[in-house]
């Protein structure tokens, strides 16, 4: 057995690299070596030459609602199956940096507001149709109309087929937009067969037609999802071999992280995902002992913080969300959550991001806290209520249970509240909350979290700036970045935006996670994959924690 240990994760990239995630989590950026002292990988070196067959059952966090990228709701499980289906238009590099995947290449024009997407040649859906311009621009205006998905895309324009080569999309955008590509490599950038958009409800979710390397032969909701090995799938290896390797895989939503990994100990599944330290440790040493593999992902986290609905009373009056954040104890947090002292957070930024700055959030001072909580009350007299949400896993409801008792300490009082994931993202989409604990920002490029922050989609019946903060300094720190590849202007862009959350504070940070995969000892290329140039892609899917890619995973 080999054993790799992992003492550095992706170093920060200058230019237009973004990743959109549609990977409503509940639920930054490179850490540190101090940070990856907590997780060491351990891998099994293939024998020989990759061997084909088998079938991968992955135990994953949670249920989708369905598979169609233009209009489901895809945390991190819906991007396991969504890659087994579909492929993105791009994708990130070893280094953290977009690349083109199903498409050929993104060529832009000087203002950045006019990109030509030129599709390869031959590639086809599963259902024999080609990828081609066509399908391209109506997979993207699909997801561009839609109520929800559409948010992410309110500054493109149009997709429409390039006149000139029918296999070029063209796609407009209203504002310059330097980052495009990179955005392309999320649920928005996944390519749906027409036939598919054509279809209707509800099989347009639960008969997914895409161009990768597995075909759905059954879906049991809340049960199991199979799919077969695509024989026409266009990519191969490096020697000219046939992608995939696998036969078939089976995805098992196991919803808590503890039973997941027993799963996986016990031989009923031979791969999972979990950000659960508990999780994380007990792979670890079962790998340690020889008894499975272990990879932990060293690009891109997200955050685990409590976001707070900024347009509901009392949530709506800056004094309360800045009182609440001086009223949580984020150390005593992480040791509840079992979560190293070293993933401590305080921006959605990691300290040695080049994005980062200090902004002294507030934290731990119940006086201050006090005191602003106070004056609110004095302005709004009776008990200060409301709900905190969370999914129901014993871990998170762990966190909320002492966060109410901290903010308790200052004279808060908090109606605990549990919720199933799909509708714990839904209720935070249309507004339906009041303070929730979430995971998210797991962009590479912080572009790929603008729609997150924008206000424009802070307001109507479904946003995507779930906090629904509507700030003109925010929006112009966003926009200032997001028009330009220069580094210098784009640091300064995202240091505002760090110093004006920390007056407003839509959220509460607490730490910088930590996704993991855990893999049975006969499993190969776990995470070591390519993009169809040949080059090493990302680990993990960048800005989607957690997620692989099976293409190139065999059992040996």
């Amino acid at each position: 057995m080999a054993s790799q240990a992992g003492t550095r994760r992706w170093a920060k990239f200058g230019a237009a690299a973004v990743a959109l995630s549609l990977a409503l989590a509940a639920c930054g950026s490179s850490s540190s070596t101090e940070a990856n002292k907590t997780t060491t990988d351990v891998t099994i070196k293939a024998s020989g030459e990759p061997k084909v067959g088998g079938t991968v059952k992955f135990g994953l966090e949670a249920e989708s609602d369905g598979f169609n990228p233009t209009t489901n709701r895809w945390a991190v499980s819906g991007y396991m199956i969504g890659n087994a289906v579909f492929d993105p238009l791009s994708a990130y590099d070893s280094a953290g940096k977009w690349q083109p995947y199903l498409a050929k290449s993104f060529t832009p024009s000087a203002d950045f507001k006019t990109w030509t997407i030129a599709m390869r040649p031959g590639v086809t859906f599963s259902d024999g149709t080609p990828v081609d311009g066509a399908a391209v621009a109506k997979s993207l205006e699909a997801a561009r109309k839609d109520a929800l998905v559409g948010i992410a895309l309110r500054n493109m324009a149009s997709a429409t087929v390039d006149p000139a080569n029918p296999l070029n999309a063209i796609v407009t955008t209203v504002d310059a937009w330097a980052s495009l590509p990179a955005l392309l490599s999320t649920q928005v950038g996944y390519i749906v067969a027409p036939a598919q958009l054509d279809a209707e409800k509800p099989a347009s979710s639960n008969q997914p037609i895409g161009s990768g390397p597995f075909i759905q032969k059954e879906w049991i909701p809340d049960s199991y999802w199979v799919g077969t090995k695509n024989a026409n799938y266009w990519r191969s290896d490096e020697k000219g071999n046939k992608l995939p390797y696998l036969d078939s895989v089976e995805f098992r939503p196991i919803v808590d992280p503890q039973t997941r990994t027993s799963a996986l100990i016990g031989g009923d599944i031979n791969m999972m995902q979990t950000t659960d330290w508990a999780s994380i440790a007990k792979l670890q040493s079962e790998a340690e002992a020889g008894n499975l593999q272990f990879v932990a992902d060293r690009g891109e986290t997200e955050e685990n913080f409590i976001m707070l609905n900024t347009s509901k009373a009392p949530l709506n009056d800056v004094r309360v969300r800045v009182g609440l954040a001086y009223c949580t104890d984020r150390d005593q947090v992480l040791v509840v959550s079992e979560s190293p002292a070293d993933r401590a957070a305080d921006s959605q930024f990691a300290a040695d991001s080049p994005y980062y700055v200090k902004t002294d959030f507030p934290n731990n001072d119940v006086a201050k806290g006090t005191e602003l909580i106070n004056a609110y009350k004095a302005e709004n007299p009776g008990p200060l209520t409301f709900s905190l949400g969370t999914t129901p896993v014993p871990g998170n409801t762990a966190v909320t249970a002492l966060i109410a008792q901290q903010w308790s300490r200052c004279g808060v009082e908090v109606q605990q509240k549990t919720t199933e994931q799909s509708k714990f993202v839904l209720d935070a989409a249309t507004g339906q909350f009041d303070a929730n604990y979430w995971r998210q920002f797991a962009a590479p490029d912080p572009d790929g979290d603008y729609q997150w922050w924008i206000g424009a989609n802070a307001v109507g019946p479904l946003t995507l700036n779930f906090a629904r903060l509507n700030d003109p300094q925010v929006d112009a720190a966003l926009n200032k970045a997001r028009a330009t590849q220069d580094e210098t202007v784009r640091k300064q862009a995202y240091a505002d935006l760090q110093k004006r959350q920390t007056e407003l504070v839509p959220y509460i940070w607490l730490a910088h996670t930590q996704w993991a995969i855990g893999a049975a000892k006969n499993v190969r290329n776990v995470t070591n994959v390519s993009l169809p140039d040949g080059q090493p892609s990302a680990a993990m899917l960048a800005g989607f924690d957690g997620a692989v890619r099976l293409t190139q995973t065999w059992i040996e």
